[in-house]
């Protein structure tokens, strides 16, 4: 009997971690939507330009420009996993801080 008992507490303990990791999943897929919300109507940066044949290097770009950036850079690393999972999540909430702390 307390075999059966443990055997169903393994079993909670079981589902319980992995209903964690899908409700992690899900919460880094709303804080991606969230960032691409924001930063979809920014035009990409522009570092050259040419005018009258002339090579223009521009001295600034701007803060969602930069938010671009990082967020392009960010998704490159995991797909290409260089960095973890716990990593990309603390990195997502910094850009999604970055985000709040320039829409005010």
């Amino acid at each position: 009997m307390a075999n059966r008992q443990r055997k169903r507490a393994q079993n909670i303990i079981r589902c319980f971690k992995k209903a964690a990791k899908l409700h992690l999943i899900y919460l880094v897929e709303q804080k991606i939507s969230k960032i691409r919300k924001s930063i979809e109507n920014t035009q990409a940066p522009s570092f050259l330009t040419y005018e009258k044949g002339k090579l223009k290097v521009l001295d600034s770009i701007s803060k969602n420009q930069l938010l671009k950036i990082e967020f392009e850079q960010l998704m490159l690393s995991i797909n290409t996993a260089q960095i973890s999972f716990h990593d990309y999540n603390n990195h997502l909430d910094r850009l999604l801080n970055q985000i709040h702390v320039i829409s005010i």
